[in-house]
């Protein structure tokens, strides 16, 4: 294992070590052992398919109705929390009934399997899902949970969860319990919330207890106010997915997405001299597949952009649009730009696809370092094909008209890089089949990087920006938008903010445009924008 990457784990380390679980000291107030139904403490909600069996009690979700079991306790501030639940998934759908689910996403319709809990003032809880266990909102545990009967236990404090499986902690869940309650008097409910996602699961037992806490409750390191949000509108256009970039002087432009999702779906430029509260398209670089996504302020004033699809041709060469605007980003010439892969990464079939991504800045030598990934139909053993993502750096000495291939930063896509120092670099990139982002480290300049680092949290789209205050900001979204801070250049996030829970594409973007002042722009139930205010603690 490289340096960084053991230094990583090494700090990492208690969120997966085993731990045993002190019984001592706890006072269980609810007990369901899954002998027989639910008794007296308990309310069936809507009308609860429940069968006892010996292994427990069968729960089945088949229609539209809610189906779950409800118990009031009185909560104590002053102590900790205790959740556990021994349960099997047996079988699952999601918001579409064909398909299986692995995330409360893209509707916010509620989870057939679950377990959630209020203490009055906030609610969160586990989501089970076949491919993993999970919060309602943003942390997740890659695993089969039909395999066997797991124990997953819940542990409250304030607004922290940390999230355990049969014995060993795997999420820390600082800021995990977050949401508001939805009624001041305390519950727990396990069952389905759902209305279309359908499931089948087996409830060994169910309970909660509290007990005083190991220590005091360990205080945010960073504070952060949340401004109010501003819609960012535009008529009979559909804008998603924002890229954002400060250009300095006054001048922010945004990257947006104007169509289906889908290659070679167009975008717009768009530009703004009021720190983000208004924006307007750039006449010619709007509702164009050859639209730039990363875009860089030269030092000579002009402004470099980049597309973000590429194209091949027949003879195996991957091409895009490079586009300079001039200082005020009115005016602009393109060139196509040619992009030079290893055969490994570089397109080679049809639906093979190299991605300009948003992150691009200028190097000491005049030159142009920029951050893309390739996605790759790749056969497997069997003879099927998969696609294979992997994120990359290039650079450019001729003003972005080719790119040449400097490292691989690791597996997945949508990577955020940010420099740290002149040598020191980190980059977060999007969970994939998991959910969990990946992050990795440099420390010489981007040319090689260390093994990837799992976190806790996900899942799309990451954004970095180290701030003035040296508090390193990694914005993410779905199923929510979210925002997670650092104080040691990544190398452990110690503070986590859900900004909204609303639903869209949850892509998510951040630039610092005034000292300790963040613009957060995402794209959920539209495009809109806040600013929030981020200090270190005192």
């Amino acid at each position: 294992m490289k340096p960084v990457a053991a230094l990583v784990w090494l700090m990492l380390l208690p969120v997966g070590s085993v731990v045993a679980a002190e019984e001592e000291g706890i006072d269980w107030l609810l007990t369901y052992d899954g002998k027989a139904l639910p008794g007296a403490d308990w309310t069936a909600v809507g009308s609860p398919k429940a069968t006892v069996e010996p292994e427990g009690l069968r729960l089945v979700d088949d229609d539209a109705g809610f189906s779950y079991f409800q118990a009031p306790w009185q909560a104590d501030p002053r102590l900790e929390t205790v959740v556990e639940a021994t349960v099997r998934v047996v079988s699952q759908t999601g918001s579409q009934k064909t398909k299986t689910a692995s995330s409360l996403w893209p509707w916010r319709d509620g989870a057939p399997v679950s377990v959630l809990v209020s203490d009055g003032r906030h609610q969160e809880g586990l989501v089970l899902f076949a491919n993993q266990a999970a919060s309602h909102t943003d942390r997740f545990i890659p695993m089969d949970t039909s395999n066997r009967f797991h124990t997953y236990r819940l542990i409250l404090h304030g607004k922290d969860m940390e999230m355990w499986v049969d014995g060993k902690r795997q999420v820390t869940g600082q800021g995990a319990f977050w949401k508001s309650a939805e009624s001041s008097a305390p519950f727990i409910r396990f069952g389905s919330s759902a209305k279309v996602a359908t499931g089948t699961a087996v409830w060994a037992s169910v309970r909660l207890g509290v007990r005083k806490p190991a220590g005091p409750l360990a205080t945010d390191p960073v504070t952060v106010k949340v401004g109010e949000p501003w819609d960012i509108p535009r008529e009979a256009v559909r804008q998603t997915r924002p890229y954002l970039y400060d250009m300095g002087h006054g001048l922010l432009l945004m990257s947006v997405a104007q169509g289906p999702d889908a290659f070679y779906e167009p975008y717009g430029l768009l530009k703004s001299t009021d720190a983000g509260k208004s924006w307007t398209p750039i006449p010619g670089l709007d509702q164009k597949d050859t639209t730039p996504l990363p875009v860089l302020r030269r030092p000579d004033g002009s402004i470099l952009a980049m597309s973000r699809w590429t194209r091949t041709r027949p003879d195996g060469a991957v091409f895009g649009i490079t586009t300079t605007l001039d200082r005020n980003a009115e005016t602009f010439t393109q060139v196509e730009n040619r992009i030079v892969l290893p055969q490994r990464y570089t397109n080679e079939s049809e639906g093979d696809q190299i991605i300009c991504e948003r992150h691009v800045w200028n190097d000491p030598d005049g030159g142009v370092t920029m951050v893309l990934w390739s996605r790759k139909r790749v056969p497997l053993p069997d003879g099927r094909l998969t696609t294979a993502r992997f994120s990359h750096l290039v650079r450019s000495l001729d003003e972005g008209k080719t790119w040449h291939y400097v490292s691989t930063i690791g597996p997945g896509g949508e990577p955020a890089v940010v420099r740290l120092s002149e040598t020191e670099q980190t980059a977060v990139i999007r969970g994939d089949r998991n959910s969990r982002m990946k992050q990795m480290f440099s420390q010489d300049a981007g040319k090689t990087w260390s093994d990837p680092v799992e976190l806790e949290v996900g899942k799309v789209l990451p954004d970095l920006v180290l701030m003035s205050n040296g508090v390193l900001a990694c914005s993410y979204g779905r199923p929510a938008s979210c925002l997670m801070f650092s104080l040691d250049q990544g190398k452990t996030w110690t503070s986590h903010h859900v900004i909204s829970d609303k639903v869209g594409f949850n892509y998510t973007s951040i630039r610092e445009i005034s000292p300790g002042r963040l613009l957060f722009v995402h794209d959920a139930p539209q495009l809109n924008a806040r600013f929030i205010e981020v200090e270190r603690a005192r």
